[in-house]
């Protein structure tokens, strides 16, 4: 069907890379079938008749880790990582933990002694005292604290540094070409620094999509938020006053589309959030049309959860999230492409995985049913494949 969802193909893996994609209309006379296992006389064959095929998915914004070293749960996140994989996800991003324990995780998945997704993960929070939060174990503020934090967490081999909503514009650009300067992409939750300010200052991504921050209100609506909230998880009366369509928004938009910054809008926080609550559920559309509106324009979105928070499941929240996507009103063939290879693409990997093509890791999800026709039918998993091995879905989830 496409490089996102394959049918009526014979796949050929090898020492976990696809080695060759054949047509089956080439197979089925008794002469390609000899050629077939002349070629291939140690396959192990497995039927997939009438099945369907995707690339492994990715969860961008997976907090495997906890946030805390004081709180972190080895046992917990293990769980959590085997409920990944179970459910076809096959790559993650952790956007925020305790450094050497998120980076431990990532190593143990990497050398086999924990069954789970590729991980690639950043280090502990970086905030400062301005926004002071109970979860954030590094508060800093000077420059010359951001540069070593910064230093300390590269030498323990993070692949991100997550910035968060204390940070003021100084701190926040610093913190980039710091990071830029050691090879090193960055995360922003941010709040004090805007969304614009940060995607010309050149962030990689940006997270949540609901970009909470006075300056990108109208300047009438920005007095109205400064009197009643000013708080970075004023989400709702911030979007009950955000014009979407405003010159603010507009702006934020040209400019992380000028700087290829990628975001991952989370919506099921957001829908998790509004559950229950009647007042809020009114101003859920908006969220979805913020999602859309950066779409339709251009920007690079990405797939991601924000578990376990508000009680997120590991793995089949990242389906729902599909779901939230597709009610924002983007096409599901499009969606997949966002759940696969725009995550790969932002990480730097699409040359491994992303897409079920010849040279790339098997990294597949085989599903009873067409998730074309029906984002759900991603739910709908036949078998997992993680580099070429197939996942015992039915050991791992019933943990």
């Amino acid at each position: 069907i496409s490089l996102y969802a394959i049918h009526n193909k014979t796949i050929i893996v090898n020492e976990g890379k696809i080695t060759d994609i054949i047509d089956n209309n080439n197979i089925t006379n008794s002469a390609n079938y000899s050629y077939f296992y002349k070629n291939y006389p140690n396959a192990n064959l497995i039927d997939l008749s009438g099945k369907y095929l995707i690339p492994g998915l990715f969860d961008m914004h997976a907090h495997i880790g906890s946030v805390l070293k004081n709180t972190f749960n080895r046992t917990f996140s293990e769980e959590m990582i085997s409920n990944l994989i179970g459910y076809g996800v096959t790559t993650i991003r952790n956007p925020a933990g305790p450094t050497e324990e998120s980076v431990d995780l990532r190593e143990m998945v990497s050398s086999g002694k924990i069954i789970g997704p590729q991980i690639l993960t950043a280090g502990r929070l970086l905030n400062s005292p301005l926004i002071s939060i109970p979860f954030v174990e590094k508060e800093i503020s000077t420059v010359e604290e951001i540069r070593e934090e910064i230093e300390n967490q590269s030498k323990s081999g993070v692949d991100f540094i997550k910035l968060y909503v204390g940070l003021a514009p100084d701190l926040v650009k610093e913190a980039i070409n710091k990071s830029h300067s050691h090879g090193i992409k960055v995360i922003g939750h941010l709040y004090l620094t805007s969304w614009t300010d940060a995607a010309n200052m050149n962030i990689d991504f940006l997270t949540h999509g609901v970009p909470v921050n006075p300056y990108l209100l109208s300047p009438d609506d920005r007095k109205i938020f400064e009197r009643n909230g000013y708080n970075p998880f004023d989400h709702f009366l911030w979007l009950g006053l955000v014009d979407v369509d405003g010159k603010e928004i507009d702006e934020m938009i040209e400019s992380l589309l000028k700087n290829n910054v990628y975001v991952d809008p989370t919506l099921s926080i957001y829908a998790a959030m509004v559950k229950d609550s009647p007042r809020e559920q009114i101003i859920w559309p908006k969220v979805l049309q913020l999602t859309k509106k950066m779409y339709d324009n251009g920007v690079k979105i990405l797939s991601g959860t924000d578990i376990p928070n508000f009680e997120l499941v590991a793995g089949k929240s990242l389906h729902n999230e599909l779901e939230l996507l597709v009610d924002a009103g983007i096409p599901t063939s499009k969606v997949l492409q966002i759940a696969t290879r725009n995550g790969a693409e932002s990480l730097g990997i699409l040359n491994q995985t992303g897409t079920i093509e010849k040279g790339k890791q098997a990294d597949i999800l085989v599903l009873h049913s067409n998730p074309i026709e029906d984002i759900s039918n991603t739910q709908d998993i036949y078998m997992v494949i993680s580099d070429g091995k197939i996942i015992d879905r039915n050991k791992i989830l019933s943990r």
